[in-house]
């Protein structure tokens, strides 16, 4: 799935379509500055584009912990123009090699290559987000121009009015000062979850409670995981544990800066969530004691959350998808990311589809513009190169993507022994890749550009 836009095209070399001089280029507004709007803001920018970015952040604090970004989400951002070596000098990044799947007593039930290893034209990469964030902070403003990305603009309202929408904004801090208003041609939410430009679009209320909360921590471990570039799971159908490195200075030290996260079931949570909301080691102790068959960089997963200073609780809400990304009287209007399509935590698929988006964004944006259908040309392109396979993506993530490996060998060897159980994932280890691991990731989308 993931077919391209445009089966047959000219080309430049950075893979963008060449746009004719057309006059006054359409204004675009961005809302939201994080990874998947800042990447659709530097595409279309690329493509013609006259694009300014608004976050409602007053400044960009390094918040969060670890990603995995796909070596075909990797591909796009190369294909922008930002070279790899940001996010390995500056970002830190590990370039991942493979990720490896063990049950609760530390069974290894199968791996699998990713990134170069698995045919990607780029690796994989282990970051922590701040720090690849700032990579694309850093690469809009170059590209945009400094006064281009806008913090401090809090969302709060648009209406649309003869192929012209006019944005509402107001200061997050500052008493919510307002601000005056934006008139542009095109608007992008990119502002996440609980997404206020969805809201005005859909009004399909909060997302609703998973009945899951992940528990995520960093900490510093004096031993290399695996070979240093491993990205390691252990788990079964109630709850797993992934660990990764983060930083690539500290695997050549031989230490391993371990970003971890716990997903498990949990009752609805009260209150507002939060990246920043705290857990405590109580909360988590006991299940965790339950996976000290298992060790990475010599730390079992329980020893690895002692380690950590500050350990983050966040409730996983979820979305049905939507059908179409072209919004009826808004028809200048779309969506982008989690503000689009909320993605569950299994198989690195919530940054990497974002920026897929922002991909897909600049290149209908190009087409469109070269065909003279405007910017409702854009945004109907968009949604059907999107909406479907982004929605797919919802719905295989859902039933935990390739993580889904681990419930399968732990209802298979159900009642055997460690020995037993050894004996069966040596055996049926390799088919479980295949039809579980393998099948997921070959229904995941294809860039729209190269199809790869």
């Amino acid at each position: 799935m993931g077919a391209a836009c445009c089966s047959s095209r000219e080309e430049s070399k950075n893979g963008q379509v060449p746009v004719p001089d057309m006059g006054p280029k359409p204004s675009v507004a961005v809302i939201g500055g994080g990874i998947g709007g800042l990447t659709a803001a530097i595409a279309l920018k690329k493509a013609g584009a006259d694009v300014t970015v608004y976050e409602q952040a007053p400044q960009l604090l390094e918040i969060g912990a670890g990603i995995n970004v796909q070596g075909v989400a990797m591909a796009v951002l190369v294909d922008l123009g930002i070279p790899l070596d940001s996010f390995c000098d500056y970002g830190d990044g590990i370039t991942t090699s493979k990720v490896e799947y063990y049950t609760m007593d530390g069974v290894k039930i199968a791996e699998e290559e990713v990134g170069l290893a698995a045919g990607a034209p780029q690796p994989q990469m282990s970051v922590h987000r701040a720090k690849f964030h700032n990579v694309l902070i850093a690469e809009c403003r170059r590209v945009l121009g400094e006064d281009r990305v806008k913090l401090d603009h809090a969302f709060i309202g648009m209406e649309s009015n003869g192929g012209k929408v006019t944005v509402k904004f107001q200061r997050l801090m500052s008493n919510k000062e307002m601000l005056d208003d934006v008139e542009c041609d095109f608007v992008i939410g990119a502002d996440g979850l609980k997404s206020p430009v969805r809201k005005v679009l859909c009004g399909d209320g909060l997302p609703k409670y998973t009945g899951r909360t992940i528990y995520r921590g960093l900490c510093h471990v004096d031993a290399v995981n695996g070979d240093g570039t491993t990205v390691s799971l252990c788990g079964d159908e109630t709850s797993n544990f992934i660990c990764y490195p983060v930083s690539e200075s500290m695997r050549k030290e031989g230490k391993f800066h371990c970003n971890w996260g716990f997903n498990a079931t949990r009752p609805e949570p009260g209150g507002v969530e939060s990246w920043v909301n705290l857990a405590k080691m109580e909360d988590i102790e006991k299940e965790l004691k339950d996976m000290d068959g298992n060790t990475f960089g010599g730390l079992t997963p329980l020893q690895i959350a002692q380690k950590t200073e500050k350990i983050i609780g966040w409730a996983l809400f979820d979305r049905d998808p939507l059908e179409s990304f072209v919004f009826g009287e808004h028809e200048h209007v779309t969506l982008l990311g989690d503000a689009a399509h909320p993605l569950l935590p299994f198989g690195s698929q919530g940054a990497t589809q974002a920026i897929m988006d922002g991909e897909a964004l600049g290149v209908c944006y190009a087409e469109a513009m070269q065909k003279g259908e405007g910017v409702k040309g854009v945004i109907k392109r968009y949604s059907d190169c999107r909406a479907k396979v982004s929605g797919e993506v919802v719905i295989a993530n859902r039933d935990m993507g390739s993580t889904k490996v681990l419930k399968v060998a732990n209802e298979k060897t159900a009642g055997m022994g460690k020995e037993e159980k050894t004996k069966w994932c040596e055996e049926n280890g390799p088919t479980l890749h295949d039809e579980v691991i393998k099948a997921y990731r070959a229904s995941m989308p294809k860039t729209v550009r190269t199809g790869k």
